[in-house]
């Protein structure tokens, strides 16, 4: 990550506020203004652990609950050749240490409903530390992050198939609309990061959706941007910050184009675009 953050994400690093042997924490600034904490991991450290895929897989699971303790989970971002775990909190050091020994450990995710095998085949229920003050499942905060590079793609989220404890139908998406999230003029976003969103309509479902958005890039050429994102309801939505530097007058487009076409219903369109007019000095 650079000083000035991450392209097109809209996201400022700030000062090291910890280090350890597993990495190093910064604090950022996220697109909204929001003070978020950034982990940088140390490659050593996630290649002990079983690369950047295994990774992904308990980033997953953390964000779904099914690793108690852990800090919530915003994103996993890989960039300028680290891996950058980012959080809505900047931690303290313990909390931080136990988020980092959970992600990077071995012991497998809890079950739902906080129950841990035994030795015997028996169940009992899982202990949980009430000081920690974190809730069973931590559902994203959007503030227009998302995850970067083919690595962190559909092929490590597959990995992992997040159960609720009510049965629900998975996700079936019937369209999709993009838009920019507040209203913009077109001498208004010469150097400026406009949100777009990508919003479903959908069977009310749950499940892992994956995608990439594609924006314009210099010398006339795209760049894409992967993601993943858990959604569910009837109206789920993906947000991206798209950092602008326009000159002269025309339009832009950002495309939105869903990678996982389980998720889709039959008949639906697997790509939708949103466009900006822009009119600068």
């Amino acid at each position: 990550m650079s000083e000035a953050g991450l392209p097109g994400m809209g996201l400022k690093l700030g000062p090291e506020v910890l280090r350890g042997t597993d990495g190093v924490w910064f604090t950022a600034t996220g697109a909204d203004g929001r003070t978020l904490g950034v982990l940088r991991f140390e490659p050593a450290r996630v290649k002990a652990a079983g690369g950047v895929k295994r990774l992904v897989e308990r980033t997953v699971a953390a964000r779904g609950g099914l690793l108690p303790g852990t800090l919530p989970v915003l994103d996993l971002v890989e960039d300028a050749g680290h891996v950058w775990l980012i959080t809505p909190v900047v931690p303290e050091s313990g909390a931080a240490a136990r988020t980092v020994a959970l992600l990077l450990g071995s012991s497998p995710p809890a079950p739902p409903g906080g129950l841990v095998a035994t030795g015997h085949g028996t169940q009992k229920p899982e202990k949980k530390d009430l000081k920690d003050g974190l809730p069973s499942r931590i559902i994203r905060t959007l503030v227009g992050l998302v995850l970067v590079g083919a690595v962190l793609g559909a092929a490590g989220f597959a990995a992992v198939q997040l159960r609720d404890k009510k049965a629900v139908p998975k996700v079936q998406i019937s369209s999709i609309s993009v838009h920019n999230f507040a209203p913009v003029q077109p001498s208004g976003i010469c150097d400026a990061s406009v949100d777009m969103v990508a919003e479903f309509t959908t069977n009310g479902g749950t499940g892992v959706v994956t995608y990439e958005w594609d924006i314009p890039a210099k010398n006339h050429t795209t760049q894409a941007v992967t993601g993943a994102e858990r959604v569910s309801g009837k109206s789920p939505k993906v947000h991206l910050a798209w950092q602008l530097k326009l000159t002269g007058s025309g339009t832009v487009s950002a495309t939105f184009r869903i990678t996982s076409p389980g998720v889709l219903a039959a008949g639906a369109e697997t790509a939708s675009s949103g466009d900006l007019k822009y009119q600068c000095p």
